[in-house]
C-alpha cells in the first residue's frame, strides 16, 4: 500500500482546451465549469473526435490527470501524453494505450455464474452508482505545458463520449500515511417525510462519498509547508483530488474522487517538531 495523495490545485480553469469534435451546445469548454453535471459531449465515438488537448499556458508540475463523471464504456482504452511541444512530437510522459476500466472484483470474490466472473469488471447496468473518474496517477511529477488524452471507445452504446470535469495538477503525498481509523463511506441529503399513518416519503438526493482521516507524525516543516498552506489556498470551496492508495487498482474507483475539504481543522502539535492534521473530504457532484 502506498501513502495517500491529496491533489491540489486544479489547473484546468486557466488552461486552453482544443482537439476532438464537440456538440455545439455541450462544448469542450464545459470541462472548465465546476458544475460536474454540465458535461462536454463529442460528436460521435470515433477516435479523432475523442481527443482532448490541454495547454496549461506554461510548463507546470503535474502528478494527477483525471476525467471526471464520464460515460466511457467497459472495453475502452485510453492514452495520456505530456509534452512541451504542442504537436507532441516529443513526449515527456506517455502512458501508452491502457484499459479505461480496471478489474475491481478479484478472484474468487464472485461465484462463477455471476456475469462479472470472467471480466472482474462492473456490468454496464452497475455503472450509475458512482461518478466515475478516468484517473492517471503519474509515477513521478512531470513538468510539461501540453497534455493530450485520447479515448478509443468506438463501440460505446451511446455513440459519443461525455464527461463533466477535468482535474490536472500537482499533489502532496505525506511521508507518513493516514493513521488507522480512517473512515470512508456514503452520505446523503435525501429528505424523509413521515405521514401520520407511518408511511414514509422520500425526496431522493444522490449519495456522495466522504472520507475522514488523520495524518499523524508530520514534521513541522511538512505540516506547515504542505497541510497548512493547502488549507489557506483551497479553503472549503476549491477542488482537491483524493486518492486513498495510488498503488491500488482494484478499489480505486471506489476510494478516489474529486472533492473538497468539508472543514478546515487546525494543525496540532502533540510533541516537539511533530504535527497532526485531521481531514474530512467530501465528494463533489
Amino acid at each position: 500500500m502506498a501513502n495517500c495523495i491529496i491533489g491540489f490545485p486544479n489547473r484546468i480553469d486557466t488552461s486552453v482546451l482544443s482537439g476532438g469534435g464537440w456538440v455545439a451546445s455541450l462544448p469542450i469548454t464545459n470541462f472548465q465549469n465546476r458544475t460536474i453535471g454540465r458535461v462536454a459531449r463529442t460528436l460521435d465515438a470515433t477516435l479523432p473526435n475523442c481527443i482532448i488537448n490541454i495547454d496549461l499556458t506554461k510548463a507546470y508540475s503535474s502528478n494527477i490527470v483525471a476525467l471526471v463523471n464520464h460515460n466511457i464504456s467497459l472495453n475502452a482504452t485510453c492514452r495520456w501524453r505530456g509534452s512541451n511541444e504542442p504537436g507532441f512530437s516529443t513526449a515527456i510522459y506517455d502512458s501508452g494505450w491502457i484499459a479505461a476500466w480496471p478489474i475491481i472484483y478479484p478472484y474468487p470474490l464472485l461465484e462463477w455464474e455471476d456475469d462479472r466472473w470472467w471480466s472482474g469488471k462492473n456490468t454496464a447496468d452497475q455503472l450509475g452508482a458512482y461518478y466515475h473518474s478516468l484517473v492517471n496517477i503519474l509515477p513521478s511529477a512531470v513538468v510539461a505545458r501540453y497534455w493530450r488524452l485520447e479515448i478509443s471507445d468506438t463501440s460505446n452504446a451511446a455513440g459519443f463520449i461525455q464527461a463533466g470535469r477535468i482535474f490536472i495538477g500537482p499533489s502532496w503525498q505525506p511521508a507518513n500515511n493516514a493513521s488507522y481509523g480512517l473512515t470512508t463511506g456514503w452520505e446523503t441529503k435525501t429528505d424523509v417525510q413521515t405521514a401520520l399513518g407511518g408511511a414514509e416519503y422520500f425526496g431522493r438526493r444522490v449519495p456522495y462519498r466522504v472520507t475522514k482521516f488523520t495524518l499523524d507524525y508530520l514534521t513541522e516543516d511538512d505540516g506547515m509547508a504542505n497541510a497548512f498552506d493547502i488549507d489557506a489556498q483551497a479553503g472549503i470551496d476549491q477542488e482537491v483530488f483524493w486518492v486513498y492508495d495510488p498503488a491500488d487498482t482494484v478499489h480505486a474507483q471506489r476510494r478516489q474522487y474529486l472533492g473538497r475539504f468539508q472543514v478546515l481543522n487546525p494543525l496540532q502539535y502533540p510533541v516537539f517538531n511533530t504535527t497532526t492534521k485531521a481531514y474530512e473530504i467530501k465528494e463533489l457532484l
